[in-house]
């Protein structure tokens, strides 16, 4: 690894470090997510991206109220970028959960996880009802796992029920990461055989990766059902996404700077 590496990456141990103290010490591990500590876990994750490399650009303006937030699925990168724009609680697969450092940060952060195929959807779709007649925003991600960025995967109507059962907007986001030049980054997604440490090399070692988030206008779910929401946002998203980048195919990795790099 180059110096340039070495020294981003001991910047992220001693972020990482830095919020484990925060979280300690607005008592995270103790009482998690109230009122007050909300603000402080957005400005830290704030402070996160600019660390892992990341220049973060929103688009548009989220409802402020109570809202179901969705977005498309890119990366696990996803997870400080939109977190920073507003406090919310996410909602995340099980195996997060088990990361060292950000599998306990995102417990106290008030995390909800998700065992894939276990049946596990009814009980969180109810947590995530509570939540949102609690007033707090909630996020997750309808298509269930990443994509490359280039398009959005099919939208599991399942945790819709959320919205319509306590009767709170979706505000929808689109999130794309892309190099100085507009085009799509290759190495951002973090899909298919992708491990965590490999990946997170990758990003220290590039150019800085530009991201935009485009929060497209909140809507309340009126008299349409889970599949029927997850149909029109599928379009809408998937639309957006191919507005924002432009892009005619999906990026190669093998031509991108950042694989020679690492």
């Amino acid at each position: 690894m180059t110096i340039k590496v070495w020294a981003r990456l001991i910047a992220v141990a001693a972020y990482l470090l830095f919020g484990v103290l925060l979280a300690f010490v607005i008592g995270m591990f103790f009482v998690r997510f109230t009122v007050w500590q909300r603000p402080i876990i957005a400005w830290w994750l704030r402070g996160f991206c600019r660390v892992l490399n990341m220049q973060v650009t929103v688009q548009g303006a989220p409802i402020e109220d109570s809202a179901l937030w969705i977005s498309n699925h890119v990366s696990w990168m996803d997870i400080p970028v939109i977190g920073g724009i507003r406090p919310l609680r996410f909602l995340s697969k099980a195996e997060v959960a088990k990361w060292p450092v950000i599998g306990h940060l995102a417990q106290a952060a008030g995390t909800l996880f998700i065992k894939r195929g276990s049946g596990d959807a009814d009980r969180v779709s109810e947590e995530m009802v509570l939540s949102l007649q609690q007033g707090k925003r909630v996020l997750f991600f309808p298509e269930g796992t990443t994509t490359d960025g280039f398009s959005v995967n099919r939208f599991f109507a399942k945790l819709f029920t959320a919205a319509i059962k306590s009767q709170c907007p979706i505000q929808p986001l689109v999130i794309c990461y892309q190099k100085a030049n507009g085009e799509l980054h290759a190495l951002a997604p973090f899909i298919g055989d992708d491990e965590l440490a490999p990946h997170l090399l990758n990003m220290l070692a590039g150019e800085t990766v530009h991201v935009k988030v485009h929060c497209l206008p909140a809507e309340v779910a009126g008299d349409r059902d889970a599949s029927a929401l997850a149909r029109h946002f599928e379009q809408l998203m998937g639309q957006t996404l191919r507005d924002l980048h432009g892009a005619e195919q999906p990026p190669s990795r093998g031509k991108h700077p950042s694989t020679q790099a690492a």
